[in-house]
């Protein structure tokens, strides 16, 4: 539970009740962010809090922003670990596969999080449009555009295709991340694994096959 008072320093409210945030987050979902918990978990007056987030969409704003962040090195994490083929098109069809791993296994790993970084912007998330529009940091967007460029720049995937790639990959991830969070029964790890295998093989060859002119 995310009982424990967080310290800070002058001028650091902000930054720590956002943390307070995460740390509710990461226990109960977006859900769980309230911001009078939040200040009591910091040992402020609410009324300190809402001198930094003057409404609770705004909190839950900075906490999503803050989840996604951590999703992101999660993901980084992993694919700096997986290695990749040296044949440059069958590497860009392997990146991908691990990105959408990455992606699937933080659910896994940090439910609350990932709830909270998919789902816990009152405003809702926007589908990533081009690497121009991506955020500066390893946010999980970034990480889907890069792997499809890499595909278009080894001619598996036409450029004019990448917005649908985009919806293509994200919804096959995000999809199954909730598929086992929520609806599917318990599953052996060896299970789950064949299941995320599965269907990203089928995404990446869908991706790469030739289609008809």
């Amino acid at each position: 539970m995310a009982e424990k008072r967080t310290t800070y320093h002058h001028g650091d409210l902000r930054a720590a009740l956002v943390t307070a945030g995460i740390g509710l987050a990461r226990d109960g979902g977006p859900q769980a962010v309230v911001l009078r918990e939040v200040a009591r978990i910091v040992g402020v007056a609410p009324n300190s809090a809402y001198g930094h987030f003057k409404t609770l969409a705004a909190l839950k704003s900075a906490v999503t922003q803050r989840a996604q962040s951590e999703m992101g090195a999660a993901m980084s994490v992993h694919l700096d670990a997986a290695p990749l083929p040296d044949d440059p098109r069958e590497a860009a069809k392997a990146r991908l596969r691990e990105v959408g791993r990455s992606y699937i296994r933080f659910a896994l790993d940090e439910p609350g999080l990932f709830r909270t970084a998919m789902g816990g912007s009152p405003i809702g998330l926007r589908v990533p449009g081009s690497l121009a529009d991506a955020p500066d940091g390893p946010e999980p967007d970034t990480f889907l555009l890069h792997a499809l460029t890499r595909l278009i720049e080894v001619g598996y995937l036409d450029p004019a295709d990448l917005g649908r790639a985009v919806t293509a990959s994200w919804a096959l991830v995000h999809g199954l991340s909730i598929m086992f969070l929520d609806l599917l029964a318990p599953m052996t790890e060896e299970q789950r694994q064949s299941t995320i295998d599965d269907a990203l093989d089928v995404l990446v060859a869908g991706l790469t096959a030739p289609h008809a002119r």
